[in-house]
């Protein structure tokens, strides 16, 4: 509900939307309104499905360079001045054109315009991601809000639990994960989001799809998972904005402490990086 925000307690929204492929303006308008569907319900931060504002599934390079826009079309201006009319934050997918190149974009927005953008750094054969380039800046992926840290990754990133753990090692308090989850995928929402929560107390947010493009069903299933494990939020296969009250203190808590003294378990202070070398060193393609 508005006003019921504490310091480290807030409201956030997944937004399980269908795209139309063909019509970057109503895509835009459905982000519009559903974030004015958010702020009325008091959340502070709302995702979007990956790739929800130009769809996913295009057949060929020259399809995925015609449906891309830049990060400063006006359209992505209208989202911003929602946020800012509804004091609101969003994390919305693109293909985006930048400099020739194309990317598999998410943005962070909110009212004073676009405070992060991260680029899919792992990709599937699948889709669009066949034909655009991979991510490649170092950079911290992780931007401040007025209500707390957002960290950001897509989909197929979450098969790679270094994408996780990276974004809890640099201080997310939610990380936000925009998808596009076909049929078959299932194992992914019933567990793997669990999985990457809890093994990085941290909060997670998947926005997903329940619609169809050409000729491909995605499966939903849009959640928000606590630092626990536990799942607040699982939308099925139904369409519309799911939210839950977080509370961002659970993420910033990196010792669970069972009996003070007896039983404690410091996951991110007993880490062993000098052991882990195997995991940075490159494989051959059919590993």
């Amino acid at each position: 509900m508005p006003g019921a925000d504490t310091e480290t307690g807030i409201r956030i929204g997944v937004a399980q939307v269908g795209v139309d492929r063909t019509d970057v303006a109503a895509n835009v308008d459905r982000v519009v309104d559903t974030l004015r569907e958010g702020a009325a319900a008091g959340q502070r931060l709302v995702v979007f499905p990956e790739c929800v504002l130009t769809g996913y599934l295009l057949g060929s390079r020259a399809e995925t360079h015609a449906a891309a826009i830049s990060a400063g079309d006006p359209r992505i201006g209208r989202i911003v001045d929602a946020c800012r009319e509804h004091s609101i934050h969003a994390v919305v997918g693109l293909l985006e054109e930048a400099d020739g190149r194309v990317h598999n974009t998410a943005l962070v927005l909110g009212p004073t315009g676009i405070i992060g953008r991260y680029r899919k750094q792992h990709l599937p054969y699948l889709g669009a991601d066949r034909f655009v380039d991979p991510g490649a800046d170092a950079a911290p992926r992780v931007v401040d809000t007025p209500f707390g840290r957002v960290g950001v990754m897509i989909c197929f990133d979450l098969r790679f639990p270094e994408s996780a753990r990276e974004l809890g090692l640099q201080g997310a308090d939610v990380i936000a994960m925009p998808t596009n989850w076909p049929e078959g995928a299932d194992i992914l929402a019933d567990h793997m989001v669990r999985v990457r929560a809890l093994e990085n107390l941290v909060h997670l947010a998947v926005a997903d799809r329940a619609d169809s493009e050409s000729g491909t069903r995605f499966i939903g299933r849009s959640q928000i998972i606590a630092p626990s494990g536990a799942v607040l939020v699982d939308a099925g296969e139904q369409e519309g904005l799911f939210g839950a009250a977080i509370d961002l203190r659970d993420s910033r808590t990196k010792r669970l402490v069972i009996r003070p003294g007896e039983f404690e378990l410091p996951v991110f202070s007993g880490r062993r990086p000098e052991m882990y070398g195997e995991i940075t060193r490159p494989v051959t393609p059919d590993r």
